[in-house]
C-alpha cells in the first residue's frame, strides 16, 4: 500500500508524468519502427504515441490560441503533427510528438534548475549593510538601503 502511495506521489508531479509518458511513447515509437506488432495490431503503434504525446501538445496550442492568441513553436509543431496524420505518416507524427515531449522535459528541468539557483542566490543576500553617512558609518537592514546611499558589504556581514 505504501508503494502505491509513493507511486501516486511520483506520478502526481507534472515533470515525472511527462517523463513517464515520453518513455512509453518512445517505446511505442521503437515498436512501430521495428514493425514488431504489425501482424498483431490492426493499426500502427505510432497512433498510440500520437494520442499519448500529441494530444497534450494539441490541447496546449488550442488553449494558447483561444485564450491569448499565443503563437509559439507548438503551433507549427501541431500543424506538422496534423499534416502527418492526414497524409497517414503516423511514424513521422509520432517522432514529432516524442521530440517535442523530450524538449518539454529539458525545458522543465532547465527552468527548475534556474529557479533553484536563484533561490540559493537570494539566500546569500546579507541581512544588513554598512552605510556611510555624514555622521559616520552605521549598520542598517537591507530594506532600509536607498538609492544614492554609499554602502559596502563584507563577507563578515554576509554570514552573521
Amino acid at each position: 500500500m505504501r508503494d502505491l502511495a509513493s507511486f501516486k506521489e511520483f506520478t502526481g508531479n507534472s515533470e515525472n508524468r511527462t517523463i513517464i509518458l515520453t518513455i512509453i511513447s518512445a517505446i511505442f515509437l521503437l515498436i512501430s519502427w521495428l514493425g514488431l506488432l504489425k501482424n498483431i495490431l490492426p493499426f500502427d503503434p505510432a497512433l498510440i504515441i500520437i494520442v499519448i504525446s500529441g494530444t497534450p501538445i494539441l490541447f496546449e496550442v488550442a488553449k494558447g490560441l483561444i485564450t491569448s492568441f499565443d503563437l509559439k513553436a507548438n503551433v507549427l509543431v501541431s500543424i506538422a503533427l496534423i499534416a502527418s496524420v492526414v497524409i497517414r505518416e503516423y511514424f513521422a507524427a509520432g517522432e514529432i510528438a516524442v521530440i517535442m515531449m523530450i524538449g518539454e522535459i529539458l525545458e522543465d528541468r532547465t527552468v527548475r534548475k534556474a529557479q533553484e539557483s536563484v533561490k540559493k542566490l537570494i539566500q546569500l543576500t546579507p541581512p544588513v549593510a554598512r552605510i556611510r553617512t555624514s555622521e559616520g558609518e552605521k549598520e542598517v537592514s537591507i530594506q532600509e538601503v536607498k538609492t544614492g546611499d554609499i554602502y559596502w558589504l563584507s563577507r563578515v556581514n554576509q554570514f552573521r
